[in-house]
């Protein structure tokens, strides 16, 4: 509830009507805090006036005909109770040309706040009324302070059913409603981006979720909207922010409650803030059931992707329509990550727009949509681990992480969730060519190690779960030489050495390199060195 500064309120009584105008232009009303509300001619006017006007100080001649000043003051503080524990009683400031002792000892006992002699010092009264002023600020600042606490005290036992016997009586005594008023219980929430998406870049939005608080903005449009507003009660319902609105806030908008929501946003936007979703409740007609009215705002959250657009959801509109609440689109879930795992980046950016609008289509919950998506990353990061890849290297990763159906928009999660799947795409295609480099280094290290045994291309293919034809295509590009014409070298190089160093025989040094058949082995020899293994040998031993 907001604090509308006015002047404080002050009712001349004189019965000589000259004297009443002096003493409205004598005194710089204004600077002292205060204003003229009106005038009485004698004390039975004054009670009159004072019921009427509800002044905050009284400033009164002594002498008047009929009933006089003092009699006016006896009668004020003297009303019946119960209409002091409504209105509070005002000051009196006893004006006067008799320098009685007598009436300055009865005004003191009535509670006079100051007795004023005419001809009347202009100072010596603006001095008074400045006093009178701060005590009033103190205590109209207490006193809206503590009907504040009363009000929020009620409301809390209205929303959450803990409403007592009285309570509705205090309600009604404390807001000045009427049976049969309209109650509308509305949830504010900001659905303002916190990063922008662009170009694989995440940046933070500048002025989005900067520590600014929400309800406070709330209670900025509110101002807005009802500049003398009176119980607007600004409550914290997790990240939303609650506010009940009476008939008194529903007229000047003709009771039209998308009309009140429209021109909220309007306002928002003014603010900076134009992707705030405005929930609005059953409208209810006495306040037992402004719990009910809370709960189906609740419930009008459900709703809120059919109605994104417009950013206002009245569960009165929508409590018929059918609302998916468990994600079952598995096919779909599959498609997206076979297209991820096959870098197909255009028809993935436009698998990920379908997925969005069928969730829209078929009417998802936003609970409902925040499970699908982390699903959906689940099944991402499984796949990126089984290839070893740190996700802690894609950015995109805590940003869809931290998105929350309840405080963002379809439109921001699919740009989220684009960005993070072509990411992840990205970053299984490098993941990927690192450990085929790696698995090649490993085969290439294998061969070498058992180039004597019986080893084909196929062999090691199965050894390393490889397809043995994509085995050689990635063998020959990234050691230039094919995958036979290596082993084939390797072999070639240790029966040379063989054939220098040792006194084996031919076959022996044939079965030693890997070559089933010394036939076979003598015929490679000679297309390799242009001789048979024995003149190699024989050459060799003649130049030594």
């Amino acid at each position: 509830m907001g604090r509308v500064m006015v002047m404080h309120r002050v009712l001349l009584v004189d019965d000589e009507v000259y004297a009443r105008k002096g003493l409205r232009k004598l005194i710089r009303w204004e600077a002292c805090g205060f204003e003229v509300a009106g005038e009485a001619n004698d004390g039975d006017e004054a009670c009159t006036r004072i019921e009427e006007l509800q002044p905050d100080v009284v400033i009164t001649d002594i002498r008047m005909p009929e009933t006089d000043g003092l009699e006016l003051i006896r009668r004020t503080v003297e009303r019946d109770e119960q209409v002091l524990t409504m209105r509070k009683q005002p000051y009196f400031i006893i004006v006067s040309g008799y320098n009685d002792f007598a009436y300055a000892q009865q005004a003191v006992r009535y509670g006079v706040q100051d007795y004023i002699l005419k001809p009347i010092d202009e100072i010596e009264l603006e001095g008074t009324l400045r006093k009178l002023a701060e005590e009033l600020n103190r205590h109209k600042h207490a006193e809206q302070t503590r009907r504040e606490q009363e009000y929020v005290r009620l409301l809390d036992q209205f929303i959450y059913g803990e409403s007592e016997s009285g309570t509705l009586e205090q309600w009604t005594e404390l807001t000045g409603t009427c049976a049969g008023d309209a109650l509308a219980y509305l949830l504010f929430e900001n659905n303002t981006p916190h990063f922008r998406v662009s170009d694989n870049a995440q940046e933070e939005e500048p002025g989005a979720r900067n520590g600014e608080n929400f309800g406070r903005i709330v209670q900025s449009v509110l101002g807005m909207m009802y500049a003398n507003r009176s119980y607007l009660h600004v409550k914290e319902h997790g990240e939303r922010i609650g506010v009940l609105l009476t008939a008194e806030h529903l007229h000047p908008y003709s009771m039209n409650l998308h009309e009140v929501a429209r021109q909220m946003q309007s306002c928002f936007a003014l603010m900076g803030h134009d992707s705030v979703s405005i929930y609005i409740g059953k409208v209810c007609y006495e306040p037992l059931l402004i719990g009910h009215a809370y709960q189906t705002a609740l419930k009008a959250i459900s709703y809120k992707f059919i109605s994104e657009k417009s950013g206002i959801v009245l569960y009165d509109d929508m409590q018929h329509e059918p609302v998916q609440w468990v994600h079952t689109d598995h096919e779909k879930e599959q498609e997206l990550l076979t297209l991820m795992e096959e870098q197909r980046v255009e028809a993935l950016e436009n698998a990920v727009g379908e997925w969005f609008n069928g969730m829209r289509t078929a009417n998802y919950a936003p609970v409902a949509v925040t499970s699908a998506i982390h699903q959906l990353i689940s099944a991402v990061l499984s796949i990126l681990k089984s290839a070893e890849a740190n996700v802690k290297e894609i950015p995109s990763f805590k940003l869809i992480l931290a998105w929350q159906a309840d405080r963002g928009t379809l439109a921001e999660a699919k740009r989220l969730l684009t960005v993070f799947m072509l990411d992840s795409a990205r970053k299984l295609a490098e993941q990927r060519q690192y450990n085929h480099r790696g698995a090649m280094t490993k085969i290439k290290h294998y061969i070498e190690a058992n180039y004597s045994s019986n080893i084909s291309l196929r062999s090691i293919a199965s050894e390393f779960y490889m397809n043995p034809v994509y085995l050689g295509q990635r063998f020959r590009k990234v050691y230039g030489v094919y995958f036979n014409d290596f082993l084939l070298q390797l072999r070639m190089e240790e029966a040379k050495k063989l054939l220098r160093q040792t006194d084996m025989r031919v076959y022996e040094i044939a079965e030693r390199v890997g070559f089933g058949s010394s036939d076979y082995f003598a015929t490679q020899f000679e297309k390799k060195e242009s001789c048979s293994p024995t003149e190699y040998r024989n050459r060799i031993l003649d130049e030594g």
